[in-house]
């Protein structure tokens, strides 16, 4: 048992760790570069590595933030005016983007930006390995090349492969749990006092998500560590208070991104919480092995056969104190049936259970089973008898998880051979050890046969883990290539922002306009605004993925609402933009429109686009609907000759035409993991006999005849005489800053300043020299107009951000009276 003193000598510093660290981070990225290499992926081959939300979210995101940072972006760090018609980036920022390493991206050339993800996602999954490898060593004393091979193994774990690959902002989770098992042992030691703090901050900053699970399992580790020593019940409780400090001040430094992210989260759209359901035991336990691949519905828990192997020792080595054992033990078994209950599942996950991956904690008990290798070895390297017990152990999980489907091909022939090589090298060492003369050179040849194992078993692992993911979640977004290069420009070249907008569409990825420019209404997010994703529904605008996604809407109306002068759209998948006059961002009325009531159920988007637009230019008639025996469906009704024809059924899937017309796609989708909606569609010029007779052609989900309000008619000339008005009232000028917007009104103006931009919490505005609060316009901003005012001056400030500031400067104030405290001791210390 050691003492609070031997614990805090028991350590090697600075140096001693650096070989092992730099020898697991190399290996690390040689593994995951090599995997990339023989599946040829990009970037070293044609196959795309944007699997799922890589390619749709965040690769655009690292797109917008090296606009940031060179200047070219619509908006800044608190304001994006490029997705969604306007909406807060500073929580998005923190959610996506908070990682220091993020800014690595600025280095690259932009249309090199799925490179720069590719290369921090590299860097991130090497410095998990290289901060394990330290913390084992911080840790205890042992053999620095099993350190190496234990970080190696952690780096490239199963979640790390299979999970956290494809969602780079997660990897800093799998940095932060070495990490905060670092503070843990500075806290143990009493050391360290504020870079414990700012080691919170930093990972707390860097994804708040993943650094809420890497909290929690460091915390597990202290009590760990702390009962399996033979410290007084004080100094335990000291150690304790010593790390809870350290989080709440780092965690608190960070309160001016982490208060705005749950007060955007909470007015963000909601997705409904997953069903948790605990895989079977043998599919459960055979995610400990080697080539196995879940796609996220199981916890992937691979660490390698050796580093498991290791950990598998530990009750059988006779140098491990007992109390040590039954502390770990418990902790590991502990740890993995949290797993297997929905309320601890829950718990790792803040209570909202996730419908996409199941298990993204898994990489807690990964750096858990990697911890417990260590201490195995660290005592002294497990002897014959418990490298047998290992092995039966292995052999026992093996046979359990004989059964699992998720057991790839060679699984057994690759655990057999990694197992064999290990238990022969570390019983020769064993063997070794124990008789006179140099050892140097055997020991040596031995760790680079391990080494070799290790790394080549982990690589076949990436491979499998890479080419069944592959199957079973496509490549959302290929790299970018002279297609995206030339849309790019073009929209560079036609822009005049903010004397309109420029709609890229949402044709590549909903983040299309982050991804190629502009300012339209694509958006994927997880925060992204109810109330936009409401007022766009309630539009006609489409969306995907639950309401997190928003779609365009081909609208010449709703164009006229939000200034989108300027809209690129695909012939024959090469982009063409069309002009068209429209009025400012900022129109003036007299009078706003009472909200759109409507008897029914029915979404009546015709009658909203009216009313933000503020005058009459639809006709929506009443028809009648035939029911086939297919589930197809005919609507018969009559509208004024030469208008244009509209269908709006958003949760239709299939197709729709005026009959003799061509098809047009309804893409709404009900079905576990999938949730969409379809935007409003144009059907085509109403014949000069007036009749309008709409097919409909359901796909997997057959609907009934709409109820109201499905087909409306466009009149342009009404709309050309709405945009003329709303042109000769509105701004003047309009001056956009990085989060502010200010207009010039014509003399004279009265009524309302309405600016096409959605209202969203945090928007403060100035008119007439009085501030106030924009109101609530069916979602667009609104300021009324007092004592003669001839401009409006608005700006926006994320919700909660001065609050966290104030929480912060109160942090800093406590960290620097810490720091100042312990300098004050530590002198007169020195001057007795």
């Amino acid at each position: 048992m050691v003492s609070e003193d031997a614990v805090e000598q028991q350590a090697p510093r600075g140096r001693p760790a650096l070989l092992p660290a730099g020898v697991a981070a190399v290996g690390v990225a040689a593994v995951f570069v090599a995997s990339g290499i023989i599946r040829g992926t990009y970037p070293f081959g044609s196959i795309s590595r944007s699997t799922n939300d890589l390619g749709t979210q965040y690769v655009p995101f690292f797109a917008h933030l090296w606009d940031i940072l060179h200047g070219q972006a619509q908006g800044d760090l608190l304001f994006n005016w490029q997705s969604a018609f306007g909406v807060g980036f500073w929580a998005d920022l923190g959610v996506d983007l908070g990682s220091p390493l993020s800014l690595l991206v600025g280095l690259f050339p932009r249309d090199r930006v799925d490179l720069a993800v590719f290369v921090i996602t590299t860097l991130k999954l090497s410095l998990a390995a290289a901060a394990m490898a330290v913390a084992l060593l911080r840790m205890r004393p042992g053999p620095r090349w099993v350190a190496a091979m234990l970080g190696i193994s952690y780096g490239v774990c199963g979640w790390a492969l299979d999970d956290g690959s494809y969602v780079p902002m997660w990897l800093d989770g799998l940095i932060a749990l070495p990490m905060f098992f670092l503070v843990a042992e500075w806290s143990l030691r009493r050391t360290n006092r504020v870079l414990s703090v700012l080691v919170v901050a930093v990972f707390w900053l860097s994804n708040f998500y993943t650094a809420y699970m890497a909290t929690f399992a460091g915390g597990i580790y202290l009590l760990a560590r702390l009962l399996s020593s033979d410290l007084s019940w004080s100094l335990r409780l000291r150690s304790v208070v010593r790390h809870g400090v350290s989080f709440a001040l780092g965690m608190a430094l960070v309160a001016p991104i982490l208060l705005p992210i749950i007060l955007t989260n909470r007015a963000a759209t909601p997705s409904p919480s997953g069903i948790f359901h605990p895989s079977a035991v043998d599919v459960f336990l055979s995610r400990l092995l080697p080539l196995t691949e879940g796609v996220g519905k199981t916890a992937s828990l691979y660490v390698g056969t050796l580093a498991l192997l290791l950990a598998l020792t530990m009750p059988f080595n006779r140098f491990v104190p007992w109390r040590s054992k039954v502390v770990w033990a418990i902790t590991i078994v502990g740890v993995a049936l949290t797993f297997r209950w929905g309320p601890t599942q829950a718990f790792w996950h803040a209570f909202d259970t996730p419908n996409g991956s199941q298990y993204r904690e898994a990489f807690v008990l990964c750096g858990l089973l990697v911890a417990v290798a260590w201490i195995s070895v660290a005592h002294k390297l497990p002897g014959p008898l418990a490298l047998l017990g290992g092995g039966v152990l292995l052999a026992l999980i093996a046979v359990l998880s004989d059964g699992s489907p998720l057991l790839k091909a060679h699984w057994l022939t690759v655990l057999v051979v990694s197992g064999a090589v290990a238990l022969v090298a570390f019983g020769t060492i064993w063997l070794l050890r124990r008789k006179p003369g140099p050892r140097r050179l055997p020991v040596a040849a031995a760790f680079a046969v391990l080494l070799a194992v290790v790394t080549l078993e982990a690589t076949w692992s990436a491979v499998v883990t890479d080419e069944y993911r592959a199957k079973l979640l496509s490549s959302s977004a290929d790299p970018w290539d002279a297609k995206q290069t030339a849309r790019y420009n073009e929209l560079r070249q036609v822009g005049e922002w903010p004397k309109y907008r420029t709609e890229p569409g949402t044709s590549f990825t909903p983040n299309d306009p982050m991804l190629l420019g502009g300012q339209g209404a694509g958006l994927y997010s997880s925060l992204l605004p109810y109330s936009v994703n409401q007022m766009m529904t309630g539009l006609g605008f489409g969306w995907s993925g639950y309401g997190r996604a928003s779609r365009t809407l081909d609208n010449p109306v709703t164009d006229a609402i939000f200034s989108v002068g300027a809209r690129m759209r695909l012939v024959d998948t090469n982009p063409h933009i069309t002009k068209a006059v429209v009025p400012p961002l900022v129109t003036v009325r007299r009078r706003l429109d009472p909200a759109v009531t409507s008897d029914t159920n029915a979404p009546n988007a015709y009658a909203m686009q009216e009313r933000l637009l503020g005058s009459t230019v639809y006709e929506v008639p009443t028809y009648k609907g035939t029911r086939f025996a297919t589930g197809d469906v005919k609507l018969v009704a009559k509208c004024a000759p030469t208008s244009t024809a509209y269908l709006f059924m958003p949760r239709v899937s299939g197709r729709a035409r005026l009959s003799g017309g061509g098809w047009h796609e309804l893409s709404a989708t009900r079905r576990p993991g999938i949730n969409t909606s379809s935007a409003m569609v144009q059907l085509g010029t109403v014949p000069a006999s007036g009749a309008v007779l709409v097919e409909v052609n359901f796909g997997e989900d057959p609907q009934g005849i709409p109820p109201h309000n499905a087909i409306g008619c466009l009149s342009p000339a009404a709309l050309q005489k709405a945009v003329t008005s709303l042109r000769a009232a509105g701004a003047k000028h309009v001056g956009i800053g990085g989060h502010s917007l200010s207009a010039t009104l014509p003399a004279g103006s009265t009524g309302w300043a309405v600016i096409g931009v959605p209202k969203i919490d945090g928007w403060s505005c100035k008119a007439g020299g009085k501030d106030q609060v924009p109101s609530d316009f069916g979602g667009l901003m609104a300021v009324p107009l007092t004592n003669g005012a001839t401009h409006v001056a608005c700006t926006f400030t994320p919700p909660g951000l001065r609050r966290g500031l104030a929480i912060a400067a109160a942090a800093l104030v406590l960290t620097v009276g810490i720091a100042g405290i312990g300098a004050i001791r530590r002198r007169r210390r020195t001057a007795r």
